[in-house]
């Protein structure tokens, strides 16, 4: 059996990747194209980090799973952190662990707090400082920050339009890199794992902030600027590190993986401007608030960046920041007034909630639901007059689960250049803005999913891939029965048909909960002494 080796490349898009191979600019995935898989990976709706890495994880969807969004709303609708203590699943490493597998996982989002494994872990970009515990074990946490005293999590730096800040802030995303390819390289080298796992966030925090430089399309693009190959210099770092791993693990079947693409990112639809347009959604009497939250002061953009690169404790770390809150000057979410409102936005790409204690019936939120739906399609751009939305579902058309309640009722795909974030009530004082946060790139669904190694298939496209698809595949890589409540499938077809892998699927085993349920019936049945 041979060993694993997933290579994360958060963000990363297969157009790209190909452009760029034909060009002899990526050497090393041209190697892993021309002689193991390539395909798209269809990534979770919305195609964002913490639901994107945690059903990777798992193998399930959000709504088994419970985690949607960086942050989630609480009874009293007060923002709190998502972190793995917050994922309702068991992640991939538990189950190799259980099965006597060694583990390396290195920078994989949403793994703050680390857990307990077979093995060595360390934390990612949503860990809140260098000073919380961010290793399993422990003692790996002073090693490394006596060893490597410039370690971090996050660019230590802001990007801003001031020129020299752009400069400075490409330099600290290829330095971060850097670090953490040294960091990981050392310390994978003190002993022998059977799966190890790194993520590198510098292909997407190239796209966010310097999409525009590239993209003749945008509407900030000016010709012959000197950021234009920013994004190619970030992939080109990112196959720098894949060639170094694939000689480092000659014997291993490598995955190489992101969790969404890239694309463009123009304007900013608000949406809880327009809902409260509409009369769905109410402030209480400081409606002047909204004004607050304009380009003139500029907060969004700063809280939006520090959202953006995991600075959590952003406000409690600019004191000026907490005033405007504590003032009033932030519009928040205790501004609104939840007697009258109907539906709220909350979170990236516009996911509305529906206030269950203003409407109670099933077919009251029905009704209400294709209400705002019908009217969101009709929505257009007034520049263009183009479509803003390109799909909108209901969360049961496209989730299932135990935690399926926790999630949005309306999901949003607006396409293209659109995107929408709401977790500060409101982006703008109009529904259309350009973008508060400084970028210039957001997210796509489908991601890269490629495989190389021993037991892979060489040159060969694959079609359907999908995120949820990627634990199962790596636990039966690994001889072990793929879980029943995973909705992802093993990826039969990229494995040689000699390999151990390629000789079939083992039969699924009773997920956790069904195997509880089994237990407390046995045990029943015990004590009335039938068995």
């Amino acid at each position: 059996m041979s060993r694993c080796l997933i290579f994360g490349v958060d963000g990363a898009s297969l157009d790209l990747i190909q452009l760029w191979v034909k060009e002899g600019k990526l050497p090393s995935f041209e190697e892993v194209i021309n002689n193991g898989i390539i395909g798209n990976l269809e990534t979770t709706i919305p195609p964002l980090t913490p639901c994107a890495w945690s059903s990777f994880m798992t193998g399930k969807n959000p709504g088994e799973h419970g985690i949607y969004d960086f942050f989630h709303l609480d009874a009293n609708h007060d923002m709190k952190l998502n972190t793995s203590k917050t994922r309702r699943s068991q992640d991939l490493w538990e189950y190799l662990s259980q099965n006597g597998f060694k583990n390396f996982v290195f920078n994989v989002p949403f793994t703050y707090p680390a857990k307990k494994i077979n093995g060595i872990m360390v934390t990612d970009f949503t860990t809140p400082s260098i000073e919380v515990n961010f290793t399993y074990p422990l003692s790996l946490k002073d090693e490394i920050l006596r060893e490597y005293p410039d370690f971090r999590f996050s660019e230590n730096c802001k990007y801003s339009e001031r020129k020299e800040d752009i400069r400075k802030f490409a330099r600290e995303i290829m330095d971060l890199a850097d670090m953490q390819f040294k960091i990981s390289t050392d310390l994978i080298k003190k002993d022998n794992f059977d799966f190890s796992m790194i993520v590198f966030m510098t292909t997407d925090h190239a796209q966010h902030w310097y999409w525009k430089y590239m993209d003749k399309n945008h509407p900030e693009y000016t010709e012959d600027n000197e950021f234009e190959e920013m994004i190619l210099r970030a992939y080109q770092k990112i196959d720098h590190f894949l060639g170094k791993f694939m000689k480092m693990f000659p014997e291993h079947n490598i995955i190489i993986m992101s969790d969404h693409g890239g694309g463009p990112y123009y304007k900013d639809v608000s949406l809880n401007k327009w809902l409260m347009d509409e009369g769905y959604l109410f402030l209480k009497t400081r409606r002047s608030l909204i004004k607050m939250t304009t380009d003139k002061i500029g907060i969004n953009k700063i809280i939006s960046f520090g959202l953006n690169i995991g600075l959590w404790g952003l406000i409690n770390k600019i004191p000026e920041l907490k005033d405007y809150v504590r003032n009033g000057l932030i519009p928040t979410f205790q501004d609104v007034d939840w007697s009258k409102t109907l539906a709220y936005s909350y979170g990236y790409y516009g996911p509305i909630y529906l206030n269950s204690n203003r409407i109670n019936s099933k077919e009251d939120k029905k009704k209400l639901k294709d209400e705002i739906v019908k009217k969101l399609m009709d929505l257009r751009d007034p520049y263009t007059d183009q479509p803003i939305m390109k799909n909108i579902w209901g969360k049961d058309e496209l989730y299932k689960g135990d935690n399926i309640e926790t999630l949005p009722d309306i999901i949003i795909d607006m396409g293209g250049p659109y995107g929408s974030s709401s977790n500060f009530l409101f982006s703008s004082n109009s529904i259309f803005s350009e973008p508060k946060t400084f970028k210039s790139g957001d997210h796509t669904v489908y991601g890269v999913f490629m495989a190389y190694g021993p037991d892979i298939k060489e040159g060969v496209e694959i079609n359907g891939a999908k995120i949820y698809d990627i634990a199962p595949t790596i636990l039966h890589m690994f001889g072990i029965p793929v879980p029943a409540d995973m909705d992802g499938r093993v990826l039969n077809e990229i494995f040689k048909n000699e390999s151990q892998a390629g000789k079939g699927t083992l039969e699924s085993e009773a997920s956790d909960s069904k195997r509880k349920i089994i237990k407390a019936k046995i045990k029943i049945l015990k004590d009335k002494r039938k068995i």
